[in-house]
């Protein structure tokens, strides 16, 4: 229960800790520091609360910002790309500022909580769901205020808004994800409410728009766009992982998902779960599969056909093959730890016992096909980098894309400039490519 704003501090502290575990944060010391001094900046002209604010990007490549209780405030990567002033940004961070310093997800939870508990689902959720609207609005407003008292412009919130529209009508080289404006609804009317209000507001002080844009981005230059190679890579049916040091095949046409925790794959009949995940330090699998086998065999009922070391072309494992028992009726499997540079790595298969000829080779291929990766492999692990490039006069961006090895084509790259598609740039103009680079892996 959120009652006051301690309350509020110590749920958002735990919250900012699974954060980081399950998403992770950009590490960027000086990307973070910039965030948190122009947060602070901001937070002085947002209605006082006692706990203290902080700020992190986190390694998302959607576009996204959320508040948590407590005054943590978070903005993806993907957000920071399609940014295109200090403006943009601060509108955001004020827009969840408001969020914590109104003590929305309190409210929130007590106005719930004030509704019938006789109400019918569906309109109890309608009711709910306006509720929220209505809080994402005076966020707006409330952070257009936060915004221009601070010295910066409350229409860019507007500006931003129609970019971000756009992720919906053009998907940046990733299938659709779940964005800010999931939570945050990015309609017509908005903006123009948005813009409508801004200009009620005291505009900011005389200033060089274009050296204040070239400023800001600046500090954009080298961001990571797209997945992050440092949590894996997954290449069709192989999964490699550049800073671990390992490849692992798993059957082909399986459906594979990199989540914060293991690495799973399913069978396209859904009758069969294969799935690699850490174990932690050592260099003897048996040792660390023991007592994890001594807690867990009586607790599943579980009944063992094999249980010992097999030979792999690389590394030392150690194989378990049986059945547990569980709500969904009787459950075959293998479970294999393997060594690999001081680490261990539990591989499992699951599936159904009446297709067990056929998947347990599969997952015996598995276990066998965990190797460590090449160098020529890492080599060919390749990321795309922002990058800054000024236009010719004249240039579209078609041809301004050429020539500066730009990776993405005319559409994301003027939507991530805040551009029409057919625009003719000036010269000079200093705008925000990819470029594709060698993946270096994190020390």
């Amino acid at each position: 229960m959120l009652e006051t704003a301690q309350d509020d501090a110590q749920a958002g502290a735990e919250a900012s800790r699974q954060v980081e575990a399950m998403i992770g944060f950009v590490q960027d010391p000086r990307l973070r520091q910039y965030l948190q001094s122009l947060g602070e900046k901001l937070v002085r002209f947002a209605p006082a609360q006692p706990f203290e604010y902080r700020f992190q990007v986190v390694d998302q490549w959607s576009p996204n910002a959320f508040a948590l209780p407590g005054g943590q405030i978070f903005v993806s990567r993907g957000l920071l790309a399609l940014t295109n002033s200090e403006d943009e940004l601060a509108c955001v961070l004020g827009h969840e500022i408001t969020h914590a310093a109104e003590r929305h997800a309190a409210s929130q939870q007590a106005f719930s909580q004030q509704l019938s508990p006789f109400s019918l689902a569906l309109p109890r959720q309608a009711i709910v769901a306006k509720y929220a609207r209505d809080q994402e609005r005076a966020a707006d407003t409330g952070g257009q205020r936060i915004c221009s008292a601070a010295g910066y412009d409350p229409r860019a919130l507007s500006s931003f808004l129609e970019s971000l529209g756009g992720i919906d009508r053009l998907q940046m080289g990733v299938s659709r994800i779940p964005t800010f404006l999931d939570s945050h609804p990015g309609t017509p009317e908005r903006i123009a409410t948005t813009a409508a209000f801004a200009s009620t507001l005291p505009p900011p002080g005389p200033r060089d728009p274009v050296r204040a844009r070239e400023a800001y981005l600046a500090r954009l230059e080298g961001l990571l766009l797209g997945a992050d190679p440092s949590e894996g890579v997954i290449l069709g049916s192989r999964f490699v992982h550049p800073d671990l040091g390992f490849s692992v095949t798993f059957p082909e046409g399986w459906r594979v998902v990199n989540t914060a925790s293991a690495v799973v794959a399913r069978s396209p009949r859904r009758d069969a779960r294969f799935a690699l995940e850490p174990a932690g330090p050592g260099s003897d699998p048996r040792a660390v599969a023991e007592p994890y086998l001594a807690q867990r065999v009586q607790e599943w009922r579980a009944v063992l056909d094999f249980q010992g070391a097999e030979a792999t072309p690389c590394c030392a494992a150690y194989v378990v093959r049986g059945s547990v028992e569980s709500t969904q009726g009787v459950i075959a499997g293998q479970l294999a730890w393997v060594v690999l540079a001081g680490r261990v790595y539990r591989l499992s298969a699951a599936f159904v016992p009446t297709a067990s000829e056929k998947y347990a080779e599969r997952a015996r291929q598995m276990v066998q096909s965990f190797r460590p990766l090449t160098d020529e492999e890492r080599a060919g692990i390749r990321v795309n980098r922002l990058h800054l490039a000024r236009a010719r006069a004249g240039e579209s961006l078609a041809s301004f894309s050429a020539r500066t090895g730009n990776v993405y084509d005319a559409q994301p790259t003027a939507l991530a400039n805040g551009l029409a598609p057919g625009t003719r740039l000036s010269a000079g103009q200093l705008l925000k490519i990819g470029v594709q680079k060698t993946y270096e892996p994190q020390k």
